[in-house]
């Protein structure tokens, strides 16, 4: 791997050669899954094996263990539980990657001239491709717990995949934006990520919380998108109504990530 690594053309060399800002993102995307899965053959298997081992501890612990009741079909627990997680990992992995995307690269980014979101969307579109990837296995998943497949899916998977990509954009670049001034973001992430692991319904659906906790549940972002994903997977059906919170906060995520790095861009060779 580090063979590998040593091999691999810098940001720096692709922007003197891509002729657009799209062609640069696309060139960084396609070197860094070169490099994830050049020389080795388990690198998908990992990234597979994350949610699985998560969703086989979770299905013991709280269903086999526990008996926590959720209004779940027995059979059905796993796929409740892998709808949500594959999602999860996804976002989690992206935000965290975006988030410091700029500060692990700064001196990139006081000598040479190329637009500067790349860097954070290279991280998210890299995980992004990753989690599509991915999105087969779970489907056989689904198939295998004897769930019919829907036609929703040709509406639903692509509906979520855009809104949680959008999602995962302005948060990243907001993020990425806000480490550069403050150095102890990442840490400080690296706990919140843990915290809305827990406020997201992952290991519960959003439909068993109390009204009086749910605003606060509705309040992250990524929330309502898993609800949706395990209600299309589960029953074939998507509520775009259910997902107007999602909608909302990634409008907002978006103009605040453009907005801080339109600002913050003109003072980053200072602080970096």
């Amino acid at each position: 791997m580090a063979v590998a690594a040593s091999r691999r053309p810098n940001v720096a060399n692709l922007a003197k050669s891509a002729s657009t800002g799209w062609d640069l993102l696309a060139a960084i995307t396609a070197r860094d899954m070169r490099v994830r899965y050049q020389g080795t053959l388990l690198s998908y298997v990992w990234w597979i094996a994350r949610p699985l081992a998560l969703g086989a501890v979770l299905y013991f612990a709280l269903g086999q263990v526990l008996k926590v009741r959720l209004g779940v079909d027995a059979p059905h627990y796993s796929i409740f539980l892998l709808s949500a997680l594959f999602p999860w990992f996804w976002f989690s992995a992206g935000i965290l990657q975006s988030a410091g995307s700029f500060t692990a690269n700064a001196g990139l980014l006081k000598k040479v001239q190329f637009p500067k979101p790349i860097l954070p969307l290279s991280a998210i579109f890299y995980n992004t491709v990753q989690f599509l990837l991915t999105l087969p296995v779970l489907i056989v998943f689904v198939l295998l717990a004897g769930i019919d497949p829907s036609l929703t899916w040709l509406v639903g998977i692509p509906m979520l995949l855009a809104l949680q990509l959008l999602l995962m954009i302005g948060l990243g670049t907001l993020l990425a934006t806000l480490d550069v001034f403050f150095k102890d973001l990442g840490p400080l992430l690296e706990i919140v990520m843990l915290l809305m692991f827990y406020m997201s319904p992952i290991i519960y659906p959003l439909d068993s919380v109390p009204d009086s906790f749910r605003p606060i549940l509705l309040a992250n972002p990524v929330a309502p998108l898993l609800e949706g994903w395990r209600e299309l997977f589960l029953d074939g059906t998507l509520s775009v109504f259910s997902l107007w919170p999602s909608i909302v906060l990634t409008a907002v995520t978006l103009a605040l990530g453009l907005g801080a790095f339109r600002t913050g861009e003109k003072h980053f060779a200072d602080v970096l």
